[in-house]
């Protein structure tokens, strides 16, 4: 894999983090939601759901096929359209369904990244 990948995977990872250490509180107590602080966490969430989104794409771009041929069981382009939902449809997000991601899908996301990232920099 080449720098230009680095590049994109590092702050991918970065992100996929956060997402990972803010939605920790909401999934331990989900009535966080009710109260300024969970909304802030929220919106936290979302914010690096979309610049995950955009990095996935840009990823794609870089090496088509890629992302699918190396884990074929993580749904890339439903992780690619949430960032389309939260941009175009994002006072309509169901708080639920955001935690529900975090929950099953960010693990086997974040790890798949991690690889890729560990690859990128064995490689360069």
């Amino acid at each position: 894999m080449s720098g230009d990948l680095l590049l994109l995977l590092t702050p991918l990872r970065q992100a996929l983090e956060r997402i990972e250490r803010k939605a920790q509180p909401l999934l331990s107590d989900p009535a966080l939601l009710n109260h300024e602080e969970g909304q802030d966490l929220l919106d936290v969430i979302c914010m690096q759901f979309l610049a995950a989104g955009e990095a996935l794409k840009r990823l794609e771009k870089l090496q088509p096929g890629l992302l699918a041929a190396s884990f074929p069981d993580i749904d890339w382009k439903g992780a690619m359209g949430f960032r389309d939902v939260i941009a175009h449809q994002y006072f309509d997000l169901d708080a639920e369904q955001v935690l529900l991601i975090c929950q099953q899908a960010l693990p086997g996301l974040l790890a798949a990244i991690r690889t890729f990232e560990q690859r990128s920099k064995e490689t360069t």
